[in-house]
Parts: C-alpha cells; sequence; structure tokens
C-alpha cells in the first residue's frame, strides 16, 4: 500500500475496527514509520480518553417501576413465563448496546476530525512553503528583469551619438577597480559600468557622488556588487553638477549619507 493509504487505516485500528489482513499490513508498517507510529499513538490515546469518559445512563427508578407494573399487569402463559426473563434481559440490554455503538460512533467521528485537522495542518505548511518559494522566485525574476532592462539601457546609451564618458580610476583604496559613468547630454541619464570593487560589506553599500567644482558633493544611488566585484547602475547627472563634475564612489552606510564619510575607491579625474 501507498503511505497514504496506511494513513487512512490509523482511525479504525485505533477503533479494533480493522479486519486481521489489514491490521497484520498496518502493524507491521507501523514498525517502520515514526510519522505513522506517533499518529497512531495519539489516535489510540484519544479513542481511551474518550470511552473511559463516556457514562452509560441508567433509567429512573419511577420508569423501572411502572415498566414493572405493567408487566405484571398483562396476562401470561406458562411458556410465556419461562420465556419473560430471557426477554427481559435482552430488553435490558438494547439500552447499554446503543450507548455503546453511540460511543463507538462519537470516537470515530473524532477521530476523523484529528485525522482531517492533522492533514489540513500540513496542506496549509505545504501551501506556506510554495507561497514563500513563489514569492522568492518573483523576487529573483524582477532582479533578472532590472539587470536586462539596465544592460539594455547601457547598450542604447553607448550606441546614442550624444552619449559621452566619464572614465573613473581606481584609488589606492581600489587599485584594480574601474568603472566608466556614460550619459546622454540631452536626457542627462546615464550608466555606470563597474568592475574591480571589493565585496561590500553586509552593513555598507557604495555610493556614487557627482562633485561640482568648488561645490559640496551631490549623492547619487547607492549600490552593491556581485561576486566578481562587478555592478551596472543607472543614475542620472543633477542638473546642479553641471557637465564637468567629477564622479566618484565611496563606502558608505547601507541607507546612504547626505555628504561623504568613507574612504574614496574610485574617481573621474578633475577637470
Amino acid at each position: 500500500m501507498e503511505h497514504s493509504e496506511y494513513q487512512e487505516l490509523l482511525a479504525s485500528h485505533a477503533l479494533d475496527a480493522l479486519d486481521a489482513r489489514d491490521a497484520l499490513e498496518l502493524r507491521a508498517h507501523l514498525a517502520t514509520c515514526a510519522e505513522c507510529r506517533n499518529e497512531f499513538d495519539e489516535l489510540s490515546d484519544a479513542a481511551a480518553l474518550l470511552a473511559h469518559e463516556a457514562e452509560p445512563v441508567a433509567p429512573s427508578d419511577d420508569v423501572r417501576r411502572r415498566i414493572m407494573r405493567d408487566i405484571r399487569s398483562q396476562p401470561r402463559s406458562a411458556d410465556e413465563a419461562a420465556i419473560m426473563p430471557l426477554s427481559q434481559g435482552l430488553s435490558a440490554a438494547w439500552p447499554n448496546v446503543w450507548r455503546l455503538a453511540a460511543v463507538f460512533a462519537f470516537v470515530a467521528l473524532l477521530l476523523g476530525i484529528i485525522v482531517l485537522w492533522r492533514r489540513d495542518t500540513v496542506s496549509r505548511r505545504q501551501i506556506a512553503d510554495l507561497a514563500r518559494q513563489l514569492d522568492r522566485q518573483q523576487r529573483e525574476l524582477q532582479v533578472e528583469r532590472d539587470n536586462v532592462a539596465r544592460q539594455t539601457e547601457a547598450l542604447g546609451l553607448l550606441n546614442s551619438p550624444d552619449a559621452k564618458r566619464v572614465t573613473l580610476a581606481g584609488t589606492p583604496t581600489a587599485q584594480t577597480a574601474r568603472a566608466t559613468f556614460v550619459y546622454d547630454e540631452k536626457s542627462r541619464n546615464g550608466v555606470l559600468l563597474i568592475e574591480g570593487l571589493p565585496a561590500t560589506p553586509a552593513d555598507k553599500a557604495y555610493e556614487v557622488w557627482f562633485i561640482p567644482k568648488g561645490l559640496a558633493p551631490i549623492p547619487g544611488r547607492t549600490f552593491t556588487v556581485n561576486n566578481n566585484g562587478r555592478a551596472l547602475v543607472s543614475d542620472s547627472l543633477p542638473a546642479a553638477a553641471g557637465s564637468a563634475a567629477v564622479v566618484a564612489i565611496t563606502l558608505e552606510p547601507k541607507s546612504g549619507s547626505a555628504a561623504p564619510t568613507g574612504a574614496i575607491y574610485l574617481a573621474s579625474p578633475a577637470s
């Protein structure tokens, strides 16, 4: 049998309602399956508890007296008199039979509810896991889409007749790093193509700065680099920076800074 079929037999086995063959197969499965064994133990405990909690209800003394009075008032033959004690015994046993059947029916219903609840819990957990996986995949897909969009923008700028390039060289802090800032002189939209930067610390981010001559630096985008020290950053050249601003990159707190506080890793030459 499949694992799910064994699980469906657990409630019946807890009530001793399986035939010998199914019970034998299920016991063999329980010896090797900890999950089913734990569930069977819980169902057996619930069945035992409910069986002990069910108390038989005896008829009141008044009802018993009226029944006996009616029986004695009826004429009966010698054969009926001989049969009467047996029939009385059977009649008295029926209420107990019905009570026992009601208890078993209630226990079976409760066990069924427990089984359905456990399966519902498992299903909800699986749905939550799938939702998290889908959300992660959607975020990864959005990152890929953003990368493609930046690459497309960079390619368009590189091929634009109105494009202007600014080369950034690594400082002593990052001697092997280099970058190119390509922007459109009309729209001032641009992209930074960066490589060779050290890995970004968890609590830090790189930040772009546009520094007009004689004026305070203007903050640009913050970014991190991949495992190869590369990044492709979309940014716009601020109008206040003019066309001769120095472009620089520093390492700042993760949320960015209003003014440079860290070491300069890349910078374009001053005009």
